[in-house]
């Protein structure tokens, strides 16, 4: 089977980090597969094992305005630009010739490139799935329209959550197609080595967003006995400034985060998709910030869910002081946590379900 992803990370990593899990779970299945990538290629996430096409890279700005879709250098992409990305799209999936096509976030989201994903759904006769994570950020004046574009576009939806931990139905709860939707449990991609002995872990993700939270943490980290590392995402990484202290080391991210995370006395972190995958993969306790600008409510939704259990706590931004976090870290600190009760076998799980169609 030629299974063929199309998905743009226009912020975070993770978009592109669950397609690469989806695309390694179709090779070892034997399964012919081609990732086509719309966002920024990521110096820390290594590809070389699937066969990729770069398009020209998408993003958007700082303050999240999606309705302005910037190059890398940040200035806005122009029409031509994305026509060429079209047209690459149309070029590579005519190329590779898939069975399936699978549509990552859009139509429930990416409606800014909807021409583009219009294009490649025409340019083959592909079986077409669409793939979400677990908490798609809800909109409800598009849940008819969008329901009644998988109703009759789309053969499934593929859903990479856990249906008893948050069901799709919380952020979009469709009426009528209830038949295509599939919870496929959280995608986790290859497990990193043995854990990394450490203190303080603070990450904000691999992109730019959520940096609000380093400097109150670099802040905290001066009146803490315990080491505290600071990893940085975002190609300029090497170029944000923190307060220094002896026990606190600044970095880019780093390809071995989950072993770093294994081994933390505590996590401090924002609360995307690749975190609730993080968490559930190891017993370290955790300190959630999540991401609430421009009124998003994904990471406020998971956030909540998580911290209904023990040694998850969630504080907001908004008025976060570096003694509040530090004292929230030091009544926390070392003490191991339960095991998240979430499926993580997403992966291996999707390609049944696309082998099945």
């Amino acid at each position: 089977m030629r299974l063929a992803f199309l998905s743009t990370h226009l912020t975070g990593t993770g978009h592109l980090v669950r397609t690469a899990a989806l695309a390694r779970a179709g090779a070892a299945q034997g399964h012919d597969v081609l990732v086509i990538n719309g966002g920024r290629p990521l110096a820390h996430l290594d590809l070389s094992d699937l066969r990729i096409v770069q398009l020209p890279p998408l993003m958007v700005s700082a303050d999240l305005d999606y309705g302005s879709l910037r190059k890398p250098d940040g200035e806005i992409a122009e029409e031509a630009y994305l026509e060429h990305r079209s047209n690459q799209v149309v070029e590579a999936l005519k190329e590779f010739a898939p069975d399936i096509l699978i549509t990552e976030t859009y139509p429930l989201g990416r409606r800014n490139l909807a021409v583009e994903y219009g294009a490649a759904l025409n340019a083959t006769g592909a079986v077409r799935v669409a793939s979400v994570r677990d908490i798609p950020e809800p909109k409800p004046k598009r849940l008819t329209e969008v329901e009644a574009e998988l109703e009759k576009n789309f053969a499934a939806l593929l859903v990479h959550g856990d249906r008893d931990f948050i069901p799709l139905s919380a952020s979009w709860p469709f009426e009528h197609i209830g038949a295509k939707i599939h919870h496929t449990g959280y995608v986790a991609d290859r497990p990193d080595g043995a854990p990394v002995k450490g203190g303080v872990l603070v990450s904000v993700g691999g992109g730019i967003h959520g940096r609000r939270l380093l400097p109150i943490a670099a802040e905290a980290a001066r009146t803490s006995p315990r080491p505290w590392r600071i990893l940085v995402g975002g190609a300029d990484a090497a170029d944000l400034h923190l307060p220094v202290a002896d026990n606190l080391t600044v970095e880019p991210v780093r390809p071995d985060y989950r072993s770093l995370l294994a081994g933390a006395e505590i996590s401090v972190s924002l609360c995307g998709y690749n975190t609730a995958v993080d968490l559930a993969l190891c017993d370290t306790p955790a300190i959630l910030v999540p991401m609430a600008e421009k009124g998003e409510q994904e990471q406020v939704i998971r956030a909540r869910h998580l911290a209904r259990h023990d040694g998850i706590e969630v504080m907001q931004i908004d008025g976060l002081t570096p003694a509040a976090l530090g004292d929230a870290v030091e009544r926390m600190a070392g003490e191991r946590r339960p095991k998240l009760p979430l499926g993580t076998n997403g992966a291996a799980r999707a390609i049944e379900i696309l082998e099945s169609l």
